[in-house]
């Protein structure tokens, strides 16, 4: 059996007082609150606050070598997602499965739109009430 190993990743809330020099040994359990790996400071975690890593032999060395792990249920974070879908690309996942992609990144595309357009229009009644004394 491979064992894994974490470290917790810049991104996550607990990296401040938790991250450690070297990846520590981790192992799943699966848990009602999503906190599946089990190990290190904080004891417990989400696939998405860490960085993988298993055991690997490189010239008669065993070395520590990343691997990427994604959790289709906590589709959270942008570059997770991101992860997810190129991992499917060039597979055979069939046209409903993509479909459901296209029509979630559209989806997204359109509240994005929305809120950069918010955001600039925000921006500009900020410079003109600067501009205006307001």
């Amino acid at each position: 059996m491979t064992k894994v190993f974490a470290n917790v990743r810049p991104e996550s809330k607990y990296y401040e007082g938790q991250v450690q020099d070297k990846p520590f040994p981790v192992r799943f359990e699966p848990d009602i609150a999503g906190y599946h790996w089990q190990g290190g400071i904080g004891g417990q975690y989400r696939t998405d606050d860490l960085h993988f890593f298993m055991e690997a032999e490189f010239r008669g060395e065993v070395q520590l070598k990343p691997f990427l792990v994604v959790n289709h249920s906590e589709l959270q974070s942008l570059d997770v997602t991101c992860n997810s879908i190129l991992k499917g690309v060039g597979k055979e996942w069939g046209s409903g499965y993509w479909e459901k992609v296209i029509k979630k990144l559209e989806a997204l595309l359109r509240k994005a739109r929305k809120q950069y357009k918010a955001e600039l229009a925000k921006e500009e009644e900020e410079r003109e009430n600067e501009r205006w004394g307001y």
